[in-house]
């Protein structure tokens, strides 16, 4: 696991020469890791050390001073005095080994309550992991569903167009485009045209009923027909209309030059 932390690059270690020597870490390397992984553990580590390297390094200086004392006390003669103090540092010592005891059960409360907080952090990865996972089945759900959408909506296509098919013009707009189209003929043509009353109502009674409602067999399956060419056209009302007009003045054209 140390190894594959290694290589993985979350401690910094280098390699020996001698590949069976293995790896070095330095200890501000090594506890960087450690406070990565446990925030504060390492602090709590070098605070129980330090009480325990001072404790005990206190607790040697005071026996040697005392037992130094006590051994120029003896020398004076003074037995009753070494006992007192014999005592006051058996004392001394049972209370230091009590701190050290409940320093060590604080610690150990620290590491338990550490673990803990461990057991706490991997369940709401786990959930996050899994809400994660809901998630992305939840974008492909959409994602599929959007692309139906799509395909349903580019096969009522057909339909859509036949809803946007103009179905009806008045007379008078019949008119305007009629006279756009005699427009392009010679002067001698529009008067002979312009005689003829009657050509406008025949060609706009061919697709319009008299209440200016385009006749159904004009409409096939969302798109015009022309009565007159039988071409068929997809959304452009006018367009055939004008083709109309001038395929019904050159047959009116052509019997008259007959």
């Amino acid at each position: 696991m140390v190894t594959r932390w290694i290589r993985e690059g979350k401690i910094k270690a280098e390699r020996s020469a001698n590949r069976k020597e293995g790896w070095r870490i330095y200890h501000d390397d090594l506890f960087e890791f450690i406070e990565e992984q446990r925030p504060g553990l390492p602090e709590v580590m070098g605070v129980y050390e330090w009480y325990v390297e001072n404790s005990f390094s206190m607790l040697a200086n005071d026996h040697r001073e005392k037992h130094n004392k006590l051994d120029s006390e003896e020398v004076k003669g003074d037995s009753t005095h070494s006992e007192e103090l014999m005592k006051q540092l058996m004392e001394e010592k049972n209370q230091l080994e009590n701190q050290l005891i409940n320093m060590q059960d604080e610690l150990n409360l620290v590491y338990e309550q550490i673990t803990e907080l461990t057991v706490k952090v991997q369940k709401l990865e786990e959930e996050n992991a899994f809400l994660i996972g809901l998630y992305e089945q939840m974008d492909e759900m959409y994602q599929e569903l959007e692309k139906k959408n799509q395909q349903e909506s580019s096969n009522e296509t057909p339909k859509t167009m036949e809803r946007k098919l103009k179905k009806e013009m008045s007379i008078e707009d019949f008119k305007m485009i009629f006279e756009k189209v005699i427009k392009g003929y010679k002067s001698e043509t529009i008067n002979y045209i312009q005689q003829e009353n009657k050509l406008i109502n025949e060609i706009y009674t061919l697709f319009f009923n008299e209440d200016g409602e385009l006749k159904n067999e004009v409409i096939d399956d969302g798109e015009y027909i022309c009565p007159l060419t039988k071409k068929k056209y997809k959304k452009n009302l006018r367009s055939m209309l004008k083709n109309a007009i001038r395929t019904k003045l050159e047959q009116i054209l052509n019997s008259v030059d007959g």
